[in-house]
């Protein structure tokens, strides 16, 4: 268990690693077509599953240190969504990225744990820069990344989201970073 990211905490939220028995979770998240709906569109069932055993499972194994976690609210102890910090597919870049169920969207949350997110992967990772990516359309998404402290850098084709490319690239070096937000 990477003890850097399992079970961190902000003020409302925490992480915790997602297990095989999410199914139901992650499918009823990628099954909702508000959430989805910058995202590629509504997952069947057999592509949230490959994406839980490989894309997500397989990669705490292949990546320590970095993943897609549950983000749970502390004081509930519901999962509204996940967190990730992990390798944007087919390139050298980590980005940091979330997907939320609508009722938790407006609350902050996405920001909260950004920052922390950002904060560890500077800090425990050592990364020098990291990235996040959204649809154009995908204003909302755009300004939590703006107000987690990433700058909006144009944008990008990126072959594993052609689908929908381009895509708005925010990026931040750790030194620009940490500078305005503090260790």
């Amino acid at each position: 268990m990477d003890a850097g990211v399992d079970g961190l905490e902000t003020a409302r939220l925490k992480l915790r690693r997602f297990t095989a028995d999410d199914l139901p979770l992650l499918q009823a998240l990628n099954g909702d077509a508000e959430v989805m709906r910058h995202l590629g569109g509504v997952e069947t069932a057999e592509q949230t599953y490959e994406a839980l055993h490989g894309r997500i499972l397989g990669y705490y194994r292949e990546r320590p240190g970095y993943g897609v976690w549950a983000t749970l609210e502390k004081h509930s102890g519901q999962c509204i969504g996940f967190h990730l910090l992990n390798d944007i597919r087919g390139t050298a870049h980590q980005q940091i990225g979330y997907r939320l169920f609508p009722r938790y969207w407006g609350q902050g949350y996405a920001t909260e744990m950004s920052v922390a997110l950002m904060r560890y992967g500077y800090m425990q990772l050592g990364l020098a820069q990291l990235t996040a990516i959204t649809h154009l359309d995908n204003t909302g998404s755009q300004n939590v990344l703006l107000k987690a402290g990433l700058h909006r850098k144009g944008e990008r084709e990126i072959e594993a989201y052609r689908a929908f490319s381009p895509l708005a690239w925010f990026e931040r070096d750790a030194a620009d970073w940490l500078a305005a937000f503090g260790t």
